[in-house]
């Protein structure tokens, strides 16, 4: 009789919000192409009652966890402080981007760190607990702090606190940013299993992102026009619940890649970092696949599921999963149900290493001549 009813009267009292530049829409992985749409004011499809349902879940979620807090030994205080982030153009004016911040904690020595608080459901909060960092979270930390600043100098650390709503896990990062730099560092990532890491994994540039993001969407907004979709296709789970989806792709016929052009200045801080990162994690993944297969021996040698002891537990998890075995079928049918899809595959390298590779392979070819 009325689990029917719930979501229906919530699609009725739903109001879209206007695009204004906010700390809440600066980060790089919310589509610039749907903010456009906004600042152009071109209507979207309504979203589900359900999905109302679920943001609504959410301001509980973190009214409830700020309940919590103040009964720790944390001082909290100044929630939703008004704080301006930064200034920008909007509508063809000067626009000062404010936001509200969900707190300011104090510990035991004295300590203010800025606070925020994020509800996830359980699929995206395992993403950031095995090491997917929400970025467009860093980047509202970073304004927030710029913005607390303004009224505190000696604030320089935010306590980004997200809960899973499935399982009420929590997931913190403590993260420190400097403004003048604009480097963002994640110092120390606490889970409330217990676990504790300190990454001092640095991010540098969000800021000004964020204001470069707003500058071209206000230019969208001069113009009427709409940027690059960001994304292959509308499988990108960004797509799934955007207002925009079916006609943002209406009609969309990708262009085959052609050509050379030359590469863009701004780009060469990003690749240096990609080419790093590589360097890094190549000889890291491959040991990594060694540690785990030796694990996973020590229990299948053995023929159990879990070990445990002096505070560590390995186990193996087993599940199951339908797939389609092509040997059980027709022959015809399979050939017939054969689908050829495009691959692409990002090549990034330096030009004199490029070179030296082809030199050895020429080298070895002479030798085994």
């Amino acid at each position: 009789m009325i689990a029917e009813l719930i979501h229906p009267i919530a699609a009725m009292g739903y109001e879209e919000w206007p695009y204004r530049p906010r700390p809440s829409n600066a980060g790089p992985e919310i589509c610039i192409r749907k903010l456009s749409y906004q600042t152009n004011k071109i209507a979207g499809k309504d979203p589900h009652g359900r999905f109302l349902v679920v943001l609504d879940d959410g301001t509980w979620h973190e009214e409830l966890v700020l309940n919590w807090i103040e009964k720790t030994v944390f001082q909290l205080h100044s929630r939703q402080l008004r704080v301006t982030c930064g200034t920008t153009t909007w509508n063809g004016q000067t626009y000062d981007i404010n936001g509200a911040i969900d707190g300011i904690v104090t510990d035991l020595l004295g300590v203010d760190r800025l606070l925020e608080i994020k509800g996830h459901e359980h699929f995206t909060f395992t993403r950031f607990s095995n090491g997917d960092y929400p970025i467009n979270h860093f980047t509202q930390c970073a304004m927030y702090v710029t913005g607390v600043q303004r009224i505190n100098p000696e604030i320089n650390e935010c306590l980004l606190l997200i809960k899973n709503k499935n399982q009420s896990a929590f997931l913190e990062f403590r993260l420190r940013y400097d403004t003048d730099a604009d480097r963002l560092t994640v110092v120390e990532t606490i889970h409330s299993n217990g676990e504790h890491t300190f990454p001092n994994q640095e991010f540098i540039g969000l800021y000004k992102q964020a204001m470069t993001k707003f500058d071209q969407i206000e230019t969208h907004r001069e113009f009427g026009t709409l940027p690059a979709r960001p994304f292959e296709n509308d499988d990108s789970y960004h797509c799934h619940y955007c207002p925009y989806r079916t006609q943002c792709w209406e009609g969309f016929v990708r262009q085959p890649l052609t050509g050379i052009a030359e590469l863009r200045t701004e780009l060469i801080p990003t690749i240096e970092e990609y080419l790093k990162l590589e360097a890094e994690l190549k000889p890291k993944n491959k040991r990594f696949k060694e540690i785990k297969q030796l694990l996973k021996l020590e229990l299948t040698s053995q023929h159990i599921q879990r070990a445990q002891g002096q505070g560590y537990v390995l186990a193996i998890n087993e599940s199951t999963e339908e797939r389609l075995d092509q040997s059980l079928l027709p022959a015809d049918l399979v050939e017939r149900s054969k689908t050829t899809r495009k691959k692409e595959e990002l090549e990034v390298y330096r030009f004199h290493q490029k070179a030296q590779k082809r030199k050895q392979s020429k080298r070895t070819e002479s030798l085994a001549s």
